[in-house]
């Protein structure tokens, strides 16, 4: 098909726009996925803290061992009595508890950005008249992106990425360290 000049600048602008709604909705679900991973890691981190300052750590009996049914039967009840001590102490409770909700909230928040992403992503290939190609496509998309996603946010949780990035930080403070100039004498005046 053959535009003239206005209707093709159109077409351009109404596909940049497509594109920039598709990039902008998928990272609406990336990144409310990371806060809510964040905040669950967070909330656990709460929990295990309480855990390793508020209990004894007994051995698991040997019979425990031997039948697996058994051992995940006493380690369960001494989760649950960990919990129903967290329970009792309002402030750990409530530092546990908001963690959770957040991470929850985040989690909607992301599902929002994954329908968004969806929706933007349809119309990314509708704008490019793609014909028969288009619901194929959107599939390949839709769930390349969503385990993209969803590989992005483990990484970036993982310690993996964050031994990297000490090693980055440490490497760059080295690296300006060299680079300054040794300590002039001080002037004592």
């Amino acid at each position: 098909m053959k535009y003239d000049a206005d209707t093709q600048r159109r077409i351009i602008v109404e596909v940049f726009v497509a594109g920039c709604a598709f990039v902008a909705d998928w990272l609406l679900f990336v990144f409310p996925l990371y806060q809510g991973r964040m905040e669950l890691m967070e909330s656990n981190s709460v929990y295990a803290k309480y855990q390793s300052t508020h209990s004894k750590k007994k051995g698991v009996p040997f019979l425990y061992w031997l039948f697996p049914p058994l051992y995940f039967r006493y380690v369960k009840k001494q989760n649950i009595n960990g919990l129903n001590r967290l329970f009792k102490n309002k402030d750990d409770f409530r530092n546990f508890y908001g963690f959770y909700n957040k991470s929850i909230a985040w989690y909607f928040v992301s599902y929002a950005g994954f329908l968004n992403a969806v929706e933007s992503t349809y119309g990314v290939l509708e704008d490019l008249e793609l014909g028969f190609l288009t619901i194929p496509l959107f599939l390949v998309i839709v769930t390349s992106l969503f385990i993209l996603g969803h590989h992005y946010v483990n990484y970036m949780a993982s310690n993996q990425h964050r031994i990297r990035f000490i090693k980055s930080v440490a490497s760059d403070y080295h690296r300006i360290k060299k680079q300054t100039p040794p300590n002039q004498p001080k002037n004592l005046d």
